[in-house]
């Protein structure tokens, strides 16, 4: 089986009628790469084992199986920065990548990080190099029919999910229903935004949110890096005093000594990662003991690969990890890890994913298929 061919193509987010609002951006639109990876007949595949899926996979009048994987990259706000990744992957990744076998997905990891050194393999070349990672590994768990979970070595059939809910833009009273709903659609643990100009601001939101979700469920807070170390400790002790399960993404993402300071001063359980490139920078991180928890994000992490390595590392600091971002490649990659701790994502969406007693079951298709 090789790699034969790479479609990439983008689709513009429509303006938001009401814009989400963290304390330190406005998601205002933007939009998203998908990247579509062909491959040649494998012997692995036959139509009578592919059964109803089999014309799908087909080359177009050939009869010959082949697989597609695929993989996106999304983008909160820049419209014009899914256009610019596209050239990027059609340019300058998909050339490494065509030709290849798919099996080999981490040594064409590897390869694209080493061939886009000249100009750093973080920033939008990381948005691009997983998702042709996630490709790779889709087919890969296509080819052996099976979801990458169970591929990896699987741990669990679920992992805890909470729903991050709580944003800016919304008003002290539209928090209540909006967790409410969270809480009705099966949710024991709800996530919302803090950082606004004063701490008192921030205890109302807070108070409010929890008047309607009891003690009883889990309740986080992200400020989105927008405090000192100072101001971060001040109201870290208060969010604590309110029984928050974690404060995450105080300070700017690269301030590791900061970090590291604030991690020494709270005993609220401090979570961060999701603005981080690559294991290297997570080593940064990890050996300054600057997180209780550590959230990579599947784009700038750099797809499954890197993150399992982020995963195990972690796991060797003795420290959990959750997602930054839901969706079933992630779910497959926390059932995958031994050190796995929550699923982030947003309300249930088309019955997905599907909740039990607070946990997100692993979704059952091949490769990165829900079922």
């Amino acid at each position: 089986m090789k790699v034969t061919q790479i479609e990439t193509t983008v689709t513009l987010s429509p303006p938001r009628d009401k814009p989400l609002r963290d304390a330190l951006q406005t998601l205002s639109g933007g939009g998203s790469v998908t990247v579509k990876v062909y491959t040649s007949p494998s012997p692995l595949l036959s139509k009578e084992g592919l059964g109803e899926v089999a014309p799908l996979l087909s080359k177009e009048g050939s009869g010959e199986v082949g697989i597609i994987g695929t993989g996106s990259a999304f983008f909160g706000r820049i419209p014009g920065a899914p256009k610019t990744l596209k050239v990027l992957i059609d340019e300058e990744l998909a050339p490494i990548v065509i030709g290849r076998d798919p099996f080999d997905v981490r040594a064409i990891h590897e390869d694209l990080k080493r061939e886009t050194e000249y100009h750093g393999f973080t920033g939008i070349t990381m948005f691009g190099i997983a998702a042709l990672d996630v490709a790779l590994w889709d087919i890969v768990g296509q080819a052996c029919g099976v979801p990458c979970y169970k591929l990896w070595g699987a741990c669990r059939d679920r992992v805890p999910a909470y729903a991050m809910v709580g944003w800016l833009n919304y008003t002290v009273e539209e928090l209540k229903p909006i967790c409410e709903r969270a809480l009705k659609e099966g949710f024991r643990a709800v996530k919302m935004k803090v950082g606004c100009p004063t701490l008192e601001e921030d205890v109302q939101r807070i108070v409010a949110v929890r008047s309607v979700i009891g003690k009883d469920t889990k309740l986080m807070v992200d400020a989105n890096q927008v405090f000192t170390v100072a101001e971060a400790i001040r109201r870290g002790k208060v969010y604590e005093e309110l029984g928050c399960y974690w404060f995450e993404e105080p300070i700017p993402a690269h301030d590791y000594d900061g970090y590291a300071e604030i991690a020494a001063n709270l005993t609220i359980p401090l979570a961060t990662g999701e603005n981080l490139y690559g294991k290297e920078e997570f080593k940064e991180l990890l050996t300054r003991k600057g997180a209780d928890l550590v959230q990579p994000d599947l784009r700038r992490a750099g797809g499954p690969t890197e993150i399992m390595a982020i995963a195990q590392m972690a796991a060797a600091f003795g420290l959990p990890w959750a997602s930054h971002g839901g969706g079933p490649v992630m779910l497959n990659l926390l059932c995958a890890t031994p050190n796995a701790a929550w699923l982030e994502t947003g309300f249930v969406s088309g019955g997905k994913p599907i909740l039990e007693d607070g946990c997100a079951l692993a979704p059952q298709g091949a490769g990165f298929a829900w079922e």
